[in-house]
């Protein structure tokens, strides 16, 4: 007798045909669009109610021709629809796939078990609930419906189809828009693009970090996940043609929807070759300098064959590239994903006890090397997917007792959640890494982005309304949880039209989502062995990167470092030498330099270049809080009569002038002058911008002169160079500074005008009763945000462009005549 899954019935275009041999129900998939529904009983539907996710294995098995494309729809209240949809995948004991909630109850799943004709058999089909959703991911109006649905009755049926219908109409039109009728859309799209070529800019483009930072050993660790697919390989020549890389993907992406970020294209680093020592020793400096303590490099085996080994070895045969790794072995097939067939096996997998002893033969010659990443002394390494091993609990065995016989000691074995994967311990393992982007639910913004295609099916998701979700996830995880961030992600590159993208990321929105996983895992992992995993350092092709790139520059690295500098020591002003010097400072002029030094390296610079003024002009210093005591012993010595004071990092130069400007207001300096260690990173004559810019102001005659037209003109607020001088109004200056400068302006009661003038690269004389209606704010007023390394549109910016306004205001008036 011919029998199916529990649950499981057939529907369009499939049909049972009868029994084969081994008792199995053999079914026909005809031409069309096959398809069969699983519908849960009362007890089953309780059991998945409010489930974060749900993961189906299906036992699925062509018996004549081939099995196309097998997928998975889910009802949850509103229909199957592309809304929930999710191609199978394949594993060692059939097929699977995970389906995010979309409100608090499944009501159904549809197998489509292929997109041809063939005969099949379904031996199992099994749904399990992964996690706790909280809440209906669709809001109160989501959940309103869900209660209400009970209630319809015999009109259930009818009332969801016409919902759907209507629901279809909607999106029909809304896809057919940005074919021909949303010329806005369209326009704005082909903007941007223009834009782009001329090489626009983020508002959050940062510029290079310029020094590594140094943390203390017990500061919780970023470890970046590492992918070593930017090189030709023979595999890939013969799977995609020759010469492909990841770059090949990522170098024809096109946006999908307006305001799509869209291609991704590397800055510094550009298209490069893994197969060049150069590239990864210019990684090795990038990291350092934005305190990733290690590379957890992706590592391929496959029975034996390796496959992107090559950057791998050339790390592990350099001790100078001196960054700490691991290893992530990412034990699924290879398979055809980037075509969208992920039942096409191009390398497979052949999982066995005696593979498990190879594959770590392997392995422990990286753990042997002493930058290997060791955890409480233990060597760490990560699997990818352990429900894909026949038995991950006696791997995990195997590779212990193989470690203490090699004399590697004890593991610190870590597995992913990967695919909603949960049960760590039960397979073996000391913790699990959450790896973002894997069973995120909420956030979800698709019906809201306009598609600039019409076949557009991909899914879009809020990535501050994500960042702020797993921050509150945090809450409720193990303590053997590691948290994982990633800047961003968006797969189009692979998969246009169809991908997931994670819209409205930025480094700032990161920086917050890194920040909290980093206290939580200092909180929750004894001292020293706190991890936080990013996805990725370069995972260009899935939009998950730290490296510099065309659209942020430096910015993601800048918001790593800014998270992980919440470790570094803190000078205060009780320092002895700060103490010293403020106890011993004496007001011995009408005139004062505000010097804000933030490069140590400088020191000596400005000392040669101010030592001419020391009988006109006092000295009052700030440095920042992250200086190391030799540096600051250095800056007393080279000043010894000068006033110094410790300045938060935040604000550039700017909140340290404001800070510093209250204080010389308040000692009865009339007039000032403004300098500070600009080195312009991200320009090729930084250096000497500055060094124009300082002897402006203080080479030759120009301090004695500036002395004398404050003296002589009780009107004059700012003084500056005629080099500096540049306008509101010239071209680009306020693209990314017009809603920052818009609010202190209306905070202040300034009226700028496109000719309303300012001093370029923020140093000048000024008149401290002129900047009153600055100094008169308070912090909160002023809201100075993280530092992030931007080279445009912050707090500092704006008030650099709003100084000649602000002297206005005041009642004075602005000069470039020195």
């Amino acid at each position: 007798m011919s029998r199916l899954p529990p649950g499981l019935k057939t529907g369009r275009d499939v049909s049972v045909t009868g029994v084969d041999a081994a008792g199995r129900t053999v079914l026909a998939a005809r031409d069309g669009d096959p398809q069969m529904v699983w519908t849960p009983t009362r007890e089953e539907r309780k059991a998945l109610r409010a489930a974060k996710a749900v993961r189906i294995d299906v036992k699925l098995e062509a018996v004549e021709g081939k099995l196309v494309g097998p997928a998975l729809y889910a009802d949850w209240g509103d229909g199957f629809s592309e809304d929930s949809y999710a191609r199978l995948k394949a594993g060692p004991d059939g097929w699977f796939a995970s389906l995010p909630a979309r409100s608090f109850q499944l009501n159904g799943v549809r197998l489509d078990p292929s997109e041809g004709a063939c005969a099949f058999t379904v031996e199992a089909f099994k749904v399990t609930r992964i996690g706790d959703l909280g809440r209906d991911p669709r809001g109160l109006r989501g959940a309103a419906i869900q209660a209400l649905k009970p209630m319809l009755g015999p009109l259930r049926g009818p009332a969801g189809a016409a919902w759907r219908r209507g629901r279809a109409l909607l999106a029909k039109g809304r896809v057919a828009r940005p074919a021909g009728r949303d010329e806005s859309a369209v326009g704005a799209t082909y903007a941007h693009a223009i834009a782009v070529s001329r090489n626009l800019r983020s508002p959050h483009y940062a510029a290079p970090i310029a020094a590594p930072i140094t943390l203390p050993a017990d500061a919780p660790k970023v470890v970046a996940f590492y992918l070593p697919q930017f090189h030709p390989f023979p595999e890939n020549d013969a799977w995609w043609g020759k010469g492909f890389t990841e770059w090949t993907n990522v170098s024809k992406a096109q946006p999908q929807f307006l305001g799509h970020y869209q291609p991704r294209l590397p800055a510094d680093l550009g298209f490069y070759d893994l197969r060049q020592r150069e590239v990864l020793a210019q990684q090795v400096d990038l990291a350092k300098g934005a305190g990733v303590h290690a590379f957890c490099f992706h590592y391929y085996w496959f029975a034996g064959k390796r496959l992107l080994e090559r950057p791998l070895d050339l790390f592990l045969n350099d001790p100078s590239l001196d960054l700490p790794f691991a290893l992530c072995w990412a034990n699924e097939n290879w398979t055809r994903r980037w075509d969208g067939d992920e039942s096409d096996i191009l390398m497979g997998q052949d999982h066995s006890p005696e593979d498990d002893r190879a594959v770590f033969e392997d392995l422990a010659r990286y753990m042997r090397d002493p930058r290997y990443l060791r955890v409480g002394g233990k060597p760490l390494l990560v699997l990818y997917r352990p429900e894909i091993l026949p038995d991950a609990k006696a791997t995990t065995d195997r590779w212990r007792e193989q470690a203490r016989a090699m004399g590697l000691g004890e593991l610190h074995l870590l597995c992913t959640t990967a695919f909603g994967f949960q049960d760590y311990a039960g397979h073996g393992f000391d913790g699990i890494v959450d790896f973002p982007p894997h069973a995120i639910v909420e956030g979800e913004i698709t019906n809201r982005v306009t598609p600039l295609h019409a076949g557009f099916t991909g899914k879009v998701y809020d990535y501050p309304a994500v960042a702020r979700h797993k921050l509150d996830e945090l809450e409720q995880v193990p303590a053997a949880f590691v948290p994982g961030v990633m800047p961003g992600w968006d797969n189009q590159a692979r998969k246009p039209w169809a991908g997931v993208a994670f819209h409205n990321a930025d480094p700032e929105s990161y920086f917050g989502w890194l920040s909290g996983a980093l206290k939580h895992a200092e909180a929750k992992h004894p001292k020293g062995e706190a991890l936080v995993f990013v996805n990725a350092w370069n995972e260009w092709g899935e939009g998950a990167y730290l490296e510099p790139d065309r659209w942020f520059g430096h910015g993601y690295l800048h918001a790593t470092r800014t998270a992980l500098s919440a470790w570094l020591p803190r000078l205060t002003n009780a320092h002895p030498i700060i103490a010293e010097a403020q106890g011993q400072f004496a007001k011995r002029a009408d005139a004062v330099t505000l010097l804000h030094l933030f490069y140590p390296e400088l020191i000596d610079w400005f000392a040669e270049r101010l030592a001419a003024t020391t009988d006109v002009l006092d000295l009052m210093i700030t440095v920042p809080e992250t200086w190391s005591e030799a540096d600051l012993s250095r800056v007393r010595v080279a000043f010894p009569a000068a006033h110094l004071a410790v300045a938060e990092n935040r604000g550039r130069d700017i909140r340290p002038f404001v800070e510093t400007l209250r204080r010389a207001r308040a000692l009865g300096y009339s007039v000032f002058c403004k300098l500070h260690s600009k080195r312009s990173p991200h320009q090729a004559k930084g250096d000497q911008w500055r060094a124009k810019l300082v002897e402006g102001l203080l080479g030759g005659e120009a301090a004695a002169l500036a002395l004398r037209a404050f003296a002589q003109d009780p009107k004059l607020g700012l003084l500056a160079a005629a080099g500096a001088r540049m306008r509101i109004g010239d071209p680009d200056v306020m693209d990314n500074n017009r809603a920052e400068a818009d609010r202190l302006s209306a905070r202040m009661g300034l009226k700028p005008r496109p000719e309303t003038p300012f001093a370029a690269g923020s140093m000048f004389w000024g008149r401290t009763e002129a900047f009153a209606p600055l100094t008169d704010l308070s912090d909160a007023e002023i809201a100075f945000g993280p530092e992030l390394g931007r080279v445009d549109g912050t707090t500092a910016h704006a008030i650099e462009r709003l100084t000649a306004a602000i002297v206005e205001r005041a009642g004075y008036r602005a000069s470039f005549e020195l």
